[in-house]
């Protein structure tokens, strides 16, 4: 009789140490618990530092985001060393880009030329980058100067582009000499409107002037970087 009561005590005491181990009140639980439970936002930061902005060097001028366009000038004034000097400072981005980041790139005269081709940004990984840089070699210069197609050409590829953080950089001297324009100030308020009216995601625009400008370009390119969140800059040589 005294074996089955200390038997049947035992029984019961194990039953409710199994019982306070799964409620997390057993010794054994409890360490396991600690160690995994981590601060509330420790994944968190691994994941704000997945997502963190790349930063490229451009001109001089930072570029931060995950998803880069760039509109270039390539009309008769870049032909004398300037454009080579912009092809360098793009092949330099593209080579540092990593493979997260997604890219475009655009050159104007009086017509467009683009990478890619089909106007679904790239992805930088090293066959795509490859190609990109072999494409910016090529370019050569040409003559007339219309901006509006590239901006515009910009904006929808950017438009359609899963990145998060998208910014597009002007390079140029902001002459708006367009065939067929009735004129530069009134082709600059008509590539000003395009852009608003294209520019619904509020995508940030650099502009950024070489050459020195006129008057009515360098104004038009400070209103291009101010009415779409972003920085003008002149380059003096």
């Amino acid at each position: 009789m005294l074996l089955r009561t200390v038997a049947a005590s035992l029984f019961v005491a194990f039953l409710l140490t199994v019982r306070l181990e799964a409620q997390g009140l057993g010794g054994g639980v409890l360490g396991i618990k600690e160690n995994l439970d981590l601060p509330f936002d420790a994944l968190g930061e691994n994941e704000e530092e997945e997502d963190a902005p790349e930063i490229v060097t451009f001109y001089g001028q930072n570029l931060e985001g995950d998803g880069f366009f760039y509109v270039t000038d390539k009309s008769g004034s870049m032909q004398d060393g300037e454009l080579p000097i912009a092809k360098r400072e793009m092949v330099r981005n593209i080579t540092e880009f990593s493979e997260k980041v997604r890219f475009g790139l655009f050159f104007f005269d009086k017509a467009l030329s683009k990478f890619p081709s089909s106007g679904q940004a790239a992805e930088a990984n090293p066959g795509m980058k490859s190609s990109a840089i072999s494409y910016v070699q090529s370019i050569p210069g040409g003559s007339g100067s219309c901006p509006q197609i590239g901006l515009t050409a910009a904006l929808q590829m950017a438009n359609s582009c899963s990145a998060k953080r998208k910014v597009i950089v002007y390079l140029g001297d902001g002459g708006g000499t367009c065939p067929g324009s009735s004129g530069e100030g009134e082709y600059h308020r008509q590539t000003l409107a395009a852009v608003a009216a294209q520019n619904w995601q509020r995508i940030q625009i650099n502009a950024i002037a070489v050459l020195q400008p006129n008057a009515s370009a360098e104004q038009f390119l400070r209103n291009l970087a101010a009415q779409n969140g972003g920085t003008y800059t002149r380059i003096t040589r």
